[in-house]
């Protein structure tokens, strides 16, 4: 058994196979949605999800992880004699972070390390898999910490938005503004700048924002050394055709295929594909 367990939260969206090959411990934000409370991805599917966001105009809220449900955790994993690295989405969107914070303050322990990915997504699922790289070499936990605090600065992450009703629907948008971006075809395109989401472009249609997010990686300086991240929800044949447009251009093989979870899927409805990478 090895010593160090690499613990995140469910936002990382990290795919099943990968979270049980490496005995990864998934601790799992709440979804509530008319009064009901769900555990995501336990009792909460993606496509449960984009049911709700489709039958309603009230959006589900997403609350971060309390402090003691990491409490129990990192007390589990302490007590068989394990280190812990805590891996989670960016502090600027929740306060996820902090709770794990506040769950080592109470544990009195130098043998947890928590990092802000200040990410979102497969944004924070690029860093475990950096972390299972350097586990498998033997790497001291503290050292590993250290190297993923360097590495969480250049997380890219970047989607776009088919249906710009959801946005409208989360309050970023007002209904007139949302009626002109219908009319005009407009995809904006979303990414992740110091922990926090912002526009990064707009752009008409939907072949042409799939172009935009692959001319992102080129204006961020992808560093193809390392693994990239392609996702969606319900695009999957535009996720293949994207993926075989990066293999060709820049010659790796390291290409993740993700679903795209709950905190994208909030703000951007089932209509979304993204990219996440490390910059050089």
């Amino acid at each position: 058994m090895r010593d160090i367990v690499i613990v995140t939260d469910s936002t990382a969206d990290i795919p099943k196979s990968i979270v049980e090959e490496n005995n990864i411990v998934i601790v799992p934000l709440t979804v509530t949605y008319r009064g009901k409370t769900y555990k995501d991805g336990v009792d909460l599917s993606t496509e449960e999800l984009v049911k709700f966001l489709n039958e309603s105009d009230e959006l589900p809220k997403t609350s971060q992880v309390n402090p003691n449900e990491f409490y129990n955790v990192y007390k589990k994993l302490l007590d068989e004699g394990k280190e812990i690295i805590s891996i989670h989405l960016s502090s600027g969107i929740s306060g996820t972070y902090q709770s794990a914070l506040i769950a080592k303050q109470m544990l009195n322990t130098n043998k947890i390390y928590v990092i802000d990915g200040k990410a979102v997504s497969f944004g924070t699922g690029l860093l475990v898999l950096e972390a299972l790289k350097m586990i498998k070499d033997n790497r001291p936990a503290q050292e590993i910490a250290q190297t993923l605090e360097e590495l969480s600065k250049k997380v890219k992450v970047a989607f776009l938005v088919d249906d710009i009703e959801y946005i409208k629907k989360g309050g970023r948008l007002s209904g007139a503004q949302a009626v002109i971006a219908k009319l005009l075809n407009i995809k904006p395109i979303i990414h992740m700048q110091d922990g926090k989401l912002y526009v990064y472009d707009k752009v008409r249609g939907l072949k042409k924002a799939i172009e935009r997010i692959f001319e992102y990686l080129e204006e961020m300086d992808v560093d193809v050394e390392k693994p990239i991240g392609v996702g969606t929800i319900s695009y999957i044949e535009e996720v293949e055709d994207l993926c075989i447009k990066i293999k060709e251009k820049y010659n790796t093989q390291q290409i993740n295929k993700f679903i795209a979870g709950t905190v994208v899927a909030t703000y951007s409805g089932p209509g979304v594909i993204g990219v996440v990478f490390f910059s050089k």
